[in-house]
């Protein structure tokens, strides 16, 4: 057998929903990978409840508790392993992610069915963090059952210095801005999304915004024209007749040049990339749109989170308590057919490092 190829990750931090929430999990589990033979095995389990969302930041790893209460909890990475440092409050209930902002060292929450924005210190050590938090305006959305009123699910930072929060309940993207020093957050903006689109799940291509609908199935293209966002068009991330479970998209992110959404209820992983459009030139049409390459089963049941990293695509199937991992073809961009496959318990987020 070859070696292992260096640049390859050498560790899998996957959250879980536990008991809790009626989950299987356990906490985070720490997949470490062989040095000899490349292959993946269990290296620590850490108890916690309802760690639905992981980020890794130096030296550290902070993921959020998915509980009524809301708390962010902190861990140091020595050696790989995780060592439990700090717990503070989200700033609301049912926190659903977690990013670093480099720019305040600060981390940010989002706290869905609180409809907040938390932001709190990084420091894992620090036993005195206090989470600045923001509500998001009041409002409403068209599907009656998932839209009553605001919440927050993911956070991305803007190229000119905020952040936009997706904002499921409510169809909207909430810009805020985070004080450097004090950590403050303030709403600067709010920008509409077509009703009954729940966005969810946020990333950058290029200039582009892009945004999965989770009510709609729809990946919707924004763009910022002067302090405005806007929709030149969108476009489906699966294809067929309608899902008897529902067509949910969960997670979205971009690999190069290539788009990949995971759908929960179909359990696929679709893949897009721009084409050039036969009508767009010079005379001021699209030059090029996101198209659907593909769809493919994720090798498992919901699957909502995933990860990318050398050449493969590491999928969190909450529903069959699987994590598989998915070769993507060098041409196409396409997951093939597992090459493996681990038991864990309600797995819901997968960091690579």
């Amino acid at each position: 057998m070859s070696d292992p190829d260096p640049s390859a990750p050498t560790r899998l931090y996957v959250g879980s929903y536990t008991a809790v929430s009626g989950g299987h999990g356990v906490g985070i589990t720490v997949l470490e990978r062989s040095r000899a033979d490349g292959r993946w095995q269990a290296g620590q389990v850490v108890e916690a409840d309802d760690p639905s969302f992981l980020v890794v930041t130096e030296g550290a790893l902070h993921a959020v508790a998915e509980t009524n209460e809301g708390r962010v909890l902190s861990y140091t990475i020595a050696a790989g392993r995780l060592v439990e440092a700090g717990v503070a409050a989200s700033g609301g209930a049912s926190p659903c992610h977690i990013a670093h902002d480099p720019a305040s060292n600060a981390l940010l929450v989002a706290n869905y069915v609180g409809g907040t924005f938390g932001v709190l210190s990084s420091e894992a050590t620090d036993p005195a963090r206090v989470t600045a938090t923001v509500a998001l305006p009041s409002g409403s959305g068209p599907v009656a059952d998932r839209q009553g009123g605001p919440h927050a699910h993911q956070i991305v930072a803007t190229p000119w210095g905020t952040h936009l929060v997706s904002d499921l309940g409510t169809d909207r993207l909430i810009e805020v801005a985070v004080d450097v020093v004090t950590l403050e957050p303030s709403i600067v903006a709010v920008h509409p999304m077509p009703p009954g689109s729940g966005p969810r799940h946020l990333a950058w291509l290029g200039d582009d915004l892009l945004v999965v609908g989770e009510l709609d199935a729809r990946l919707y293209v924004v763009r910022r024209q002067g302090d405005e966002l806007v929709i030149p068009y969108s476009v489906a991330v699966v294809e067929g007749e309608p899902n008897e479970r529902g067509d949910l998209p969960s997670h979205l992110a971009v690999h190069g040049s290539r788009v990949y959404v995971a759908t929960r209820g179909r359990d696929t992983i679709s893949v897009l990339e721009t084409s050039v459009d036969a009508e767009g030139g010079s005379d001021g049409g699209e030059p090029s749109r996101l198209r659907l390459v593909g769809q493919v089963p994720c090798g498992g049941d919901w699957p909502r989170h995933f990860a990318i990293a050398d050449g493969l695509l590491y999928c969190a199937n909450q529903g069959s308590d699987t994590v598989s991992v998915l070769p993507l073809d060098e041409t196409t961009g396409l997951p093939g057919a597992p090459v493996d496959l681990f038991t864990l318990g309600s797995p819901a987020c997968i960091v690579a490092v």
